[in-house]
């Protein structure tokens, strides 16, 4: 999510030009690939990977939904358990006083439609299994197994339950025309060597942390809704008024999805990877522009970071606030679409992009090190700058954003400037910002500083390479920019981070 959340005022003037295109037809994209296009798997085994296999019958009108899902689960730990926790993220969503949102002080409470995820049955291979909701709003689903998981040993899981969308428009949530389903359904909490990692659904940040897998999902609607989402579309079809979309990912670390009447579609393709842009009206240039933003920014960082693996990325014009990253698929809030937002349009598909790097491929806990995925998305905007345009445009570009930003901001700052902390203890939305995205991307402009942009370009590439697919430390990045540059980071550790 961007750092100009903050700032961002919702326009009520609408530029309505109606322009008939060719590229509306929904049933079936004029370009295609498979699910995964680059089959280095750094080491994983696909066979092993955990497996959510999801039925979901989306009803539309009713801003609700019901799903079967199934999910094979895999002990690669030491640990034998003896349960499972999964994230219930939907039922943050219960009251005003616990959305997760940035604008929840501006919230009409006469029209709150409340949101929430009720579980109706879990299953084991033998028979029902007990279960109870947990932490902060019931955000926590804890199942007690039948008998323990050791290491190496597989376990199958299916549970049907059903969902209600809240309103206001966020990750999770309708608007006039548009539906979120990010974070909709119970993923597995991640198992490390930590233990289970059960953090609660802060509001601030982007507080999630899971694993890769691999999905297969199934999506039943009405037959004049468009349904855009991460992984492939394999295919859909019309039957009795309802429609149907088959869709996979692969090698993935979350699962999100995007409904509306109205939408539209513009594609192109660049590096084998078929951008598809979803867009509710067409404005002057800014589909065009949508597309170009998109492509330069996959083929840059393809080029300096490492290859996207994924055969689709769906850039999506919603009614959410600013702009959000979920594997092959961001939300870009319909504000950005106007002319007059243009720069500003470019700058949130830029980051959002880098996002399928920093946070979707190299996993991190955004939880307890979120200026690990964040900074780096940020700095890739001011990499973005200098290659597309010029090292100037990229000098103008860091300064007004990140350095100006930082020395003004770190004045109102409430506790400290420490960046490396987890949520919990930061203050709110502005300390979050500041210290996470700018002394964050400062951090990173200081060892361009020290070693030159190419032993950036290098370090980052390096990063990618090594923890593609898995979950990185903050001292898993120091360790490769020490190796890289054959120097010592205390210094820099301590002055940016501490």
């Amino acid at each position: 999510m961007t750092r100009r959340l903050k700032r961002i005022i919702i326009s009520i003037i609408s530029i309505l030009i109606l322009i008939p295109l060719l590229l509306t037809a929904c049933t079936r994209e004029s370009l295609s690939a498979e699910t995964i296009i680059h089959e280095e798997y750094n080491g994983i085994d696909l066979e092993t990977l955990g497996y959510y296999d999801i039925e979901v019958d989306l009803d539309y009108e009713g801003k609700s939904y019901r799903a079967k899902q199934s999910i094979r689960y895999v002990n690669h730990r030491a640990d034998v358990l003896e349960e499972l926790y999964f994230h219930l993220y939907p039922n943050a969503f219960k009251s005003i006083d616990s959305l997760p949102i940035l604008f929840k002080d501006s919230i009409d409470t006469s029209t709150f439609d409340e949101g929430y995820i009720e579980i109706l049955t879990i299953k084991g291979d033998n028979g029902e299994l007990a279960y109870e909701l947990l932490g902060e709003d019931d955000t926590i689903l804890k199942i007690s197994l039948d008998k323990p998981l050791a290491e190496g040993q597989v376990l199958d899981i299916h549970m049907e339950y059903v969902g209600k969308l809240p309103s206001p428009m966020d990750r999770f949530g309708y608007g006039d025309r548009v539906i979120n389903l990010g974070n909709w359904y119970p993923i597995l909490c991640v198992h490390d060597e930590n233990g289970w990692n059960t953090d609660p659904y802060y509001d601030i940040g982007d507080p999630f942390y899971s694993d890769i897998a691999n999905y297969r999902v199934k999506v039943i609607t009405d037959e004049d809704v468009v349904i855009a989402s991460s992984g492939n579309i394999l295919w859909e079809e019309i039957v009795d008024g309802k429609k149907t979309y088959e869709i996979e990912g692969k090698l993935i670390r979350d699962f999100a999805l995007v409904a509306s009447k109205d939408f539209k579609i513009a594609e192109d393709q660049v590096d084998g990877t078929v951008i598809k842009l979803y867009y509710l009206e067409h404005i002057p240039d800014m589909v065009d522009n949508s597309l170009r933003y998109s492509k330069r920014s996959l083929k840059l960082f393809n080029k300096l970071f490492g290859q996207y693996p994924y055969g689709y990325y769906s850039v999506v014009m919603t009614e959410f606030p600013s702009g959000m990253e979920y594997p092959g698929i961001v939300f870009i809030s319909h504000d950005y679409f106007k002319n007059a937002q243009a720069d500003l349009l470019e700058q949130v598909i830029v980051h959002e992009t880098a996002h399928q790097w920093w946070y979707g491929l190299v996993g991190s806990n955004q939880i307890r090190e979120a200026w690990l995925d964040e900074a780096l998305a940020s700095y890739s905007e001011t990499i973005y700058y200098r290659e597309v345009y010029s090292k100037e445009k990229a000098k103008e570009y860091f300064d007004y954003n990140v350095k100006l930003g930082y020395e003004y901001g770190k004045n109102f700052l409430l506790e400290g400037d420490r960046v490396l902390r987890p949520l919990g203890e930061f203050k709110g939305w502005e300390d979050y910002s500041i210290l996470v995205y700018l002394k964050g991307a400062l951090f990173i402009d200081d060892i361009r500083e020290n070693y030159g942009i190419e032993a950036l370009y290098d370090i980052l590439n390096s990063y990618f390479e090594e923890y593609k697919f898995r979950i990185a430390t903050t001292e898993d990045f120091i360790r490769v920019c020490e190796e890289v540059t054959g120097s010592s980071f205390d210094y820099l550790v301590e002055k940016w981070l501490y």
